[in-house]
């Protein structure tokens, strides 16, 4: 990838949007719709990765298949009002979906806003807007040891200039881990629910696929922390994300509603992010 500081989240064809296809019952192909995932940060490059659904079925499918899902030869574009941009598409082992679109001639700026085009191959048209809101600064971190367990650390950020009206979400990355920036776990907060000084608690990210996940950090671990300010429609987005991770693995609470998309022509998010970024070790 062209910047370290880019967001390797689990693909929506993964984690949700294929649950429509459960409501339908197994069997029962629906036709594939195309996945948006892209976002642009305040001082940093577009970066959008496209896929279709997949259909749910009672058949075995190794997730080596899942990369024939992803779309490679779309014409991906982001105009700012005064010009268009077309993304390169280009391999990145890095992600869970392997292939993204960028470019290094563009870099987001806040308060402006970027209308995203996507042109596939067979037809399809998709296309969104997004604005990127004036960044927060994390003005400082706490570190508190978890009980009954001595290795493990609870990290808390402490947003600066906390507003009611403003929206909030981290993403995290632990030095040495695959996958780069993911959506810190319950790392969303609506600015008004924030205690005074900002307080925000710092999780890892989530695979959907972990079945021992720890909502905390090792002790010794270089945690690189993303602190992005989001437009409304973003935290919906975000809110769902996280009541899907939350819940899908409880049979009593399944989530079978697609996430809110801004996506006109497909499903997933277009979204512009006010970014902070720190990095801190995880103290004994």
């Amino acid at each position: 990838m062209i910047s370290s500081r880019l967001l390797r989240a689990v693909p929506a064809l993964a984690v949700a949007l294929a649950f429509a296809a459960c409501e339908r019952g197994f069997g029962d192909a629906a036709e594939p719709q195309l996945v948006v995932e892209g976002w642009i940060d305040s001082g940093g490059f577009p970066v959008v990765m496209l896929s279709r659904t997949v259909p749910i079925t009672d058949e075995y499918r190794p997730t080596s298949e899942l990369a024939d899902y992803v779309e490679r030869w779309a014409r991906v574009a982001v105009a700012d009002g005064q010009r268009e941009v077309v993304l390169v598409g280009r391999h990145d082992a890095d992600c869970f979906s392997p292939y993204v679109y960028t470019t290094s001639d563009l870099r987001g700026e806040p308060g402006h806003t970027y209308r995203l085009t996507v042109d596939c191959t067979d037809g399809t048209h998709a296309e969104a807007t997004a604005t990127i809101p004036e960044p927060a600064p994390i003005d400082s971190f706490a570190v508190e040891p978890v009980a009954h367990a001595d290795s493990l650390r609870q990290v808390y950020a402490f947003v600066g200039g906390r507003r009611d009206s403003c929206f909030y979400k981290l993403f995290t990355h632990v030095f040495g881990k695959p996958y780069g920036y993911m959506s810190s776990y319950l790392g969303i907060a609506e600015g008004r629910m924030l205690p005074a000084d900002g307080k925000m608690p710092v999780n890892p990210g989530r695979l959907n696929i972990d079945s021992d996940f720890t909502p905390c950090f090792e002790a010794g671990d270089t945690v690189m922390v993303k602190l992005a300010s989001i437009t409304e429609e973003a935290y919906r987005f975000w809110r769902d994300f996280e009541d899907m991770t939350t819940l899908s693995r409880n049979p009593l609470f399944p989530v079978s509603n697609n996430l809110h998309s801004n996506i006109d022509g497909g499903l997933g998010y277009w979204f512009g992010y006010g970014a902070c970024f720190a990095t801190l070790t995880v103290g004994p």
